[in-house]
């Protein structure tokens, strides 16, 4: 028979290997998803794209999804004729979006900070959290399992200043 002690310590251990296991659901498909779903906004440029990974510093979960962004992006991504980069930036230093191409946010953002970062930037923001773009905090919610699922918030794409074309609209669900 285990120790009280014993059985904290194996139940902490399997919740730091749930949470490592769910952070690390960000693929490379979702990550490409997310690449074509830049192509299609209105004025973006070509050549190589900066993706800003926001994370939250104290958490397990937004940290090892930031990583797993991060790995997949590499030293750059070629996603179409465009190549991505990520930069991971830690929510506290994140006040605004101008200067990326595009936002993945992880877990536990503040979604009224992300809200502010991102209001007017005519920057979309994606993420694999669909309560995120509910909140009116991202634009677009991306999944690639167990089949590719894009859907858009026009609200929160208007407040962000982000405009895609017709075709992307109608390829896409709105939520």
């Amino acid at each position: 028979m285990l120790s009280k002690g014993a059985l904290r310590l194996l139940a902490l251990a399997t919740c730091v290997l749930t949470t490592e296991a769910s952070a690390a659901e960000v693929t490379a498909q979702d990550v490409q998803v997310i690449g074509r779903a830049i192509s299609f906004k209105e004025g973006r440029k070509r050549g190589t794209m900066s993706l800003a990974i926001v994370y939250v510093a104290g958490s397990a979960r937004s940290q090892g999804e930031m990583r797993a962004a991060i790995d997949v992006l590499g030293t750059g991504l070629k996603v179409g004729d465009s190549v991505f980069r990520g930069v991971a930036v830690e929510q506290s230093s994140f006040a605004s979006a101008a200067g990326y191409d595009g936002v993945f946010t992880t877990s536990d953002v503040d979604q009224n900070r992300l809200r502010n970062a991102l209001n007017g930037r005519g920057v979309p923001c994606f993420t694999l959290d669909a309560q995120q773009v509910r909140n009116g905090a991202c634009t677009i919610v991306v999944r690639s399992r167990p089949a590719v699922s894009i859907s858009i918030s026009a609200d929160n794409a208007a407040a962000a200043g982000v405009r895609f074309a017709t075709a992307f609209l109608m390829m896409v669900r709105e939520i």
